[in-house]
């Protein structure tokens, strides 16, 4: 319990009235102090019987399944049993997988009803989250007091990786009639009809159509091309950094989920390898939504490691996981150079046979820093020490490129739309 302004003026008022009657020669006067006391004792008592009959309840109006890093919007909704508004303060207390937040809301809830107050939910990590007891404090029937409740409620959700936005296109460039793709080659599947071109063999030359149209006539057959895809997630002390509002974990996860999403949709085999000093988690390259659906419940389980990563571990498992060659799309940090040197070695175990795709996320927050103004004294060194922490990662993505490798190099905010950017590019060169 804790009194409001009004039991507060009661509390002041008795102790001037027995200051004043200490000090006051009328003995009748020396009393007073003695009415406003009483009237807050009986104030309280009658208050506290009104609590007790008063069945306030709280429950979360949320979705079993969120999004990581996508906002999503929720409702705590209040009840009572009194036939008069009631007014209460309750603390958000969230789950750690929720960003968190201080606020202390004060609400009027109507007599008899249901109100619902909403939130704004932001997951940032991956797995179960529980919304558990809700702190707070209800006015007292003559706003002498807050009186103190603990809302019992259990509200389980998760928390999955992010999609692609319903009705969005993956990938800008694709076509709607892509899926899969088919290109002209010597496939079974008949593409189309077209004019008979010297050297055609005579195989191809459809005789119905040639006679209808008083000309040879070739057919062209249709090569779909179907590629095997292995997304490894680095999940060692490194993914732990910050991405913006998520960890590289998360972001990691997201780019996973998404391009695997659009890589079924044109028939790609699929595929997830997640290590830090062992394998973690491991998804044999599959296609269609069953191996969506294993790829990100293999995901939603991801947590991140206090050790380091073992990439030479990770490379001998690509190898065991890829029958066939195919594109490895390696989601790691490149801050550090000791772990960069057995990156390398990883990798070059992988070529020619597989083409690997080193996906490197930076901070975007560092590269504003660099371009910072001088406004406060401390700025000039902010800006000097963004600089050369940009300076000694530019240095770590080229001296890997001069190895050869494909890194992409991208602010943490843009590094999904790379990753797709290079999917696209090289499926559509055929280069795997």
């Amino acid at each position: 319990m804790h009194f409001a302004m009004r039991g507060y003026l009661f509390v002041v008022l008795t102790a001037l009235l027995a200051v004043a009657g200490t000090w006051s020669d009328d003995p009748a006067f020396s009393g007073a102090w003695l009415f406003p006391a009483s009237l807050l004792l009986a104030g309280l008592a009658v208050e506290a019987w009104y609590q007790h009959g008063t069945r306030l309840s709280v429950r979360m109006e949320v979705e079993t399944r969120l999004r990581l890093g996508r906002p999503a919007t929720a409702a705590y909704a209040f009840e009572h049993n009194r036939g008069r508004d009631l007014r209460v303060q309750y603390a958000r207390v969230l789950p750690p997988v929720l960003r968190q937040s201080a606020e202390v809301h004060e609400i009027e809830l109507p007599p008899d009803g249901e109100l619902l107050d909403p939130v704004t939910l932001l997951p940032l990590r991956l797995g179960a989250g529980r919304f558990g007891d809700v702190p707070a404090r209800l006015l007292g029937r003559f706003s002498l007091a807050w009186w103190t409740r603990n809302l019992p409620q259990d509200r389980v959700f998760g928390v999955a990786p992010d999609s692609l936005p319903g009705g969005a296109r993956a990938i800008v460039g694709e076509s709607a009639g892509e899926t899969p793709r088919r290109l002209p080659g010597a496939g079974v599947e008949l593409l189309q009809l077209r004019e008979y071109v010297s050297g055609d063999a005579l195989s191809r030359i459809d005789w119905k159509a040639t006679a209808r149209h008083g000309a040879l006539i070739s057919r062209e057959y249709s090569e779909a091309q179907h590629l095997e895809i292995l997304m490894v997630i680095d999940a060692g002390r490194a993914s732990r950094v910050r991405a913006g509002e998520l960890d590289r974990l998360g972001l990691y996860a997201n780019v996973a989920a998404r391009l695997a999403e659009h890589a079924v949709s044109v028939e790609d085999r699929v595929g997830l390898l997640v290590y830090a000093e062992h394998t973690l988690t491991a998804c044999m390259p599959d296609r269609g939504i069953r191996a969506v659906t294993r790829l990100r419940r293999a995901l939603e389980s991801l947590d991140t490691e206090r050790g380091e990563s073992n990439p030479v571990a990770a490379a001998i498992q690509v190898r065991r996981m890829l029958r066939h060659r195919g594109l490895v799309v390696w989601l790691t940090d490149l801050a550090e150079p000791a772990r960069n040197d057995q990156l390398l070695q990883a990798l070059k175990a992988l070529v020619p046979r597989h083409l690997p795709i080193v996906a490197s996320p930076h901070a975007a927050e560092i590269t504003r820093l660099t371009r910072l103004g001088a406004v406060g004294w401390q700025d000039p060194a902010v800006a000097i020490a963004a600089r050369e922490h940009r300076r000694r990662a530019q240095e770590q993505v080229a001296s890997m490129r001069q190895q050869g490798v494909v890194v992409l190099d991208e602010p943490d905010d843009a590094l999904d739309r790379a990753v797709f950017d290079a999917y696209l590019r090289l499926r559509r060169r055929k280069r795997v």
